[in-house]
Order: C-alpha cells, then sequence, then structure tokens
C-alpha cells in the first residue's frame, strides 16, 4: 500500500511541477514554511546566480519561461522524467499485493505487474539520461549566454541501473516461461 501511495503524491507533484516549472517549497524549524514558483531554480547556480544579479535579465528570461510552447515544451519533459518512476511505483504496489493475496497462483498474478516495473524501470534509466540535456537547451534559450551549462550526468550509475533494470526482466522473463512450461506439462500429463 506504502508504494501505492507514493505513487499517488508523486502523481499529484508532477502534476503540479509540470504546471508551474520551478516550484519550490521549503520548511524550517527556526522559520515556517515558505513555497512558491520560480523558474530559475531550474537553471544552474552559477547561471541562477548571474540572474539574480541582474533584474534585465531575469525579466527576459521569466519572459521566455511565460511563452506557452516554453512551458508546454517543459511540462512534456517533466512527465517524460517522472511518469516512470510513478508506474514503477504503482506496479511494485500492485505486485506486492498480488503476491499478499492468499490464493494459489499468487505469482501468477504479480507477474504481469513485475514486468510493468521492470518497463517502467528501463524507460525510467533512460530518461535520467536523456531529459536533462533537451531541458538544459531550452532553458538556456531563455538565457543571454554564450555557453551552455548542462547538468552532469552520472552515467556510470545509470548505466548499472539500466544494466539491473534489464536484469530483472531477463528474470520475469524466465519465470513467465517457466510457468508457462509448468501448465503445458500439466496439460500433457
Amino acid at each position: 500500500m506504502l508504494f501505492l501511495l507514493i505513487a499517488a503524491m508523486m502523481g499529484v507533484g508532477t502534476i503540479v511541477g509540470a504546471a508551474a516549472p520551478g516550484i519550490y517549497w521549503n520548511c524550517d524549524s527556526e522559520q515556517r514554511c515558505t513555497g512558491g514558483t520560480d523558474a530559475t531554480n531550474m537553471l544552474p547556480d552559477e547561471t541562477r546566480l548571474i540572474l539574480n544579479r541582474d533584474p534585465v535579465a531575469r525579466g527576459k528570461f521569466l519572459a521566455w519561461m511565460a511563452k506557452p510552447g516554453v512551458h508546454a515544451g517543459l511540462a512534456a519533459l517533466i512527465f517524460l522524467e517522472f511518469v516512470p518512476m510513478m508506474i514503477l511505483l504503482f506496479s511494485i504496489g500492485m505486485a506486492l499485493r498480488r503476491l499478499g493475496e492468499r490464493k494459489r497462483h499468487a505469482l501468477t498474478l504479480a507477474l504481469p505487474w513485475l514486468r510493468r516495473a521492470s518497463r517502467a524501470a528501463i524507460a525510467l534509466a533512460v530518461a535520467r539520461l536523456v531529459v536533462p540535456v533537451p531541458t538544459a537547451i531550452l532553458l538556456h534559450q531563455g538565457v543571454d549566454q554564450d555557453d551552455i551549462v548542462l547538468p552532469g550526468i552520472e552515467l556510470s550509475n545509470t548505466l548499472v541501473l539500466l544494466l539491473l533494470t534489464i536484469a530483472i526482466h531477463a528474470v520475469i522473463w524466465a519465470l513467465e516461461a517457466g510457468i508457462r512450461a509448468e501448465r503445458e506439462l500439466a496439460d500433457f500429463v
């Protein structure tokens, strides 16, 4: 149930984040909670500092971000990055629910959900590689700088994640093949 709840909360957060790029919510024990939207939060720290010092450049950037096409592009990139994680969490939650049922073929009922989870994990690994580049390019067009600052991509961690998800997908495929073979043998005997 926890995975389903987290997936639902992540869904709400993704919709809000896509509707208002740069949203933030800060809570501190010494201060009350503050929140708002600031599109410059999506920029690298160096670029954000430059915009905070130059009100004209900041105004140009915010005008760029207010364009419907830019807003729609960022929303699409946010969905592309976070929807696989929501599907992954939801699928794991549903698989665990199926496995927790006191049915004879609980594993058979859980395997389709595990297959969906492994596919979502593969999509998540690919999205973590792909999404930062178009996001940086889209944001850079609103900043008057010659050099574009791309966020760092931890390629080794992402490749390990991708290899693990492919291995899990292969294990699920093998389990499904084993269950099919068992059924065919039972029908034959």
